[in-house]
């Protein structure tokens, strides 16, 4: 396999630590709730007998073999109405999201817009520039490349002196942590899937490009195989994985086309001739991008390359500045869509908040050796602030901040307390409508989560009776038939609604 390949074994060449862990834990209690026999009423009837419902819901045929976690918190008071192994670990899949997104939320704001900035570093004088132009990052996970060279667009005309050379050279902005990061916990097929594109200091479209996409100053490969078993086996396997790895050195693009398992059961020709392809190593491929904008603009430089070097405020002048969308609106589309990409870039966001000032590539080469990333300081200072809202240390064991690691761990109580948070003493807390709604009348704002025998869901539900509370269920170890399980996790929502839980 090249070297330039980068892959879920070896994708970035940073260093990337294979594990990260949110925070220091000690085992969860693994005591099992104690519930009574009787049996709960009808969902019409009224029932204060609550522990009798849950376990009647505990006893359908589709969960007995499951491992269950689940808890029902009333709000805004955070008193548990019942539970049956609420504090003990499961795994959560993309209910994950729910701590990512309400901690990029209090942290950065709901108005919060990500920058792009393109400044410059010396001097302009009849269109020539004097010393480095910068494009400076900001984690925006929504920038597209028209957005790009409309901010060159708009930079170079510099108050109708345009440049149109640059006597040093065009750098693009990372902070040290910075560089493309694929998370080693996640499963090998979900390497070429375009709901896992690789994360990365300056997004483009995703991550995502169409061979008409390539710039032109590349070459274009196709490549049949990787020659590394692992590689090639999802390749083969009928995943339709599909990614695009650039080679620097050679100005090579290498294409690999995954198949698809057509209706005869085998895997037919190769597809996705055109793309997407999700960017195996987007840091590369953003510079050439770069280079074909500078190209196009017809300016003149000295090389475009990555830059670990922090810009203090005042010490660039700006040029123009590119704005993402509201935040409260990129955490919706991101939990609408469970969207990965914009999870792991809101996790990256937080690891970059308050960075340092001084900096330096010696001391950026220093931390990617000790294999320090933005997801890293992201997790460290997600645990920091879920136990500053009183989230249990213990409760929680993250990898990432979207759900894709099977080695992703939290309880339903850690998922509660957070929406507690969030929904603060009224239960009117804004975070609350970027959830999805069930129902007409939004009776239960909610985010699931699902993977291979795995389902979940965590929300905020208003009962027949107005009363508020957190809901959140992790089934784990589930039968194949995902409809059963939808069924029993509809089951007890509409049991808590119906339910007089007083």
């Amino acid at each position: 396999m090249h070297k330039h390949i980068v892959m879920a074994l070896a994708l970035a060449s940073a260093a990337i630590s294979p594990s990260i862990w949110m925070p220091q834990l000690a085992s969860a209690r693994q005591t099992r709730a104690h519930v009574p026999t009787t049996k709960s009423s009808a969902y019409g009837t009224p029932n204060t007998t609550n522990p009798a419902m849950l376990d009647a819901w505990l006893n359908r045929a589709d969960l007995k073999n499951s491992r269950i976690a689940v808890e029902l918190m009333s709000l805004p008071g955070g008193k548990t109405v019942f539970e049956h192994a609420g504090n003990r670990r499961a795994t959560p899949a993309s209910t994950t999201k729910v701590l990512t997104t309400a901690c990029a939320y209090d942290l950065l704001g709901p108005s919060y817009q990500f920058p792009t900035r393109l400044a410059y570093e010396g001097t302009i004088s009849n269109g020539v520039l004097h010393g480095d132009l910068l494009v400076i990052s900001s984690q925006d996970p929504t920038l597209t490349r028209e957005q790009l060279r409309k901010l060159f667009k708009d930079g170079l005309d510099n108050q109708g002196n345009r440049i149109t050379k640059i006597e040093g050279k065009v750098l693009m902005i990372m902070p040290p942590e910075g560089r493309e990061h694929y998370q080693m916990s996640w499963l090998a097929e979900d390497f070429g899937q375009e709901w896992m594109p690789v994360s990365s200091s300056l997004v483009l479209d995703k991550n995502m490009i169409f061979a008409s996409q390539i710039p032109r100053h590349l070459h274009v490969k196709d490549e049949i195989a990787a020659n590394n078993a692992l590689l090639d086996n999802v390749l083969s396997s009928g995943l339709a994985a599909s990614f695009a790895s650039l080679n620097p050195e050679t100005n090579t693009v290498s294409v690999y086309r995954g198949g698809v398992i057509g209706k005869s059961g085998q895997v037919e020709d190769r597809v996705k001739k055109d793309g997407p392809f999700v960017i195996a190593n987007p840091d590369n491929f953003g510079l050439a991008i770069l280079q074909q904008i500078m190209s196009d603009e017809k300016v003149t430089h000295n090389g475009v390359q990555l830059s670990f070097k922090q810009i203090p405020d005042g010490s660039a002048k700006q040029l123009a500045e590119c704005l993402s969308r509201p935040l409260s609106q990129i955490i919706k589309i991101c939990l609408y869509e469970s969207d990965n990409l914009y999870a792991q870039q809101l996790l990256r966001a937080i690891g970059n908040l308050n960075q340092l000032n001084k900096s330096n590539v010696d001391q950026a080469k220093r931390r990617l050796a000790s294999g320090s990333t933005l997801e890293e300081k992201g997790l460290s200072r997600l645990g920091a602030w879920l136990t500053s809202i009183g989230v249990p240390a213990k409760e929680v064991i993250l990898f990432d901040g979207c759900g894709l690691s099977r080695k992703n761990s939290l309880t339903p109580h850690a998922l509660n307390t957070v929406l507690k948070h969030m929904a603060g003493p009224n239960v009117d807390g804004p975070y609350l409508a970027l959830l999805r709604t069930q129902g007409d009348t939004a009776y239960y704002r909610f985010k699931t989560g699902a993977m291979d025998t795995v389902r979940g869901i965590s929300g905020v539900l208003k009962n027949n009776q107005g009363h508020y509370y957190a809901l959140s269920i992790l089934v784990n170890g589930h039968t194949p038939s995902v409809k059963d399980v939808r069924i029993a996790l509809s089951d007890l929502i509409e049991r808590v609604r119906h339910t007089d839980l007083r």
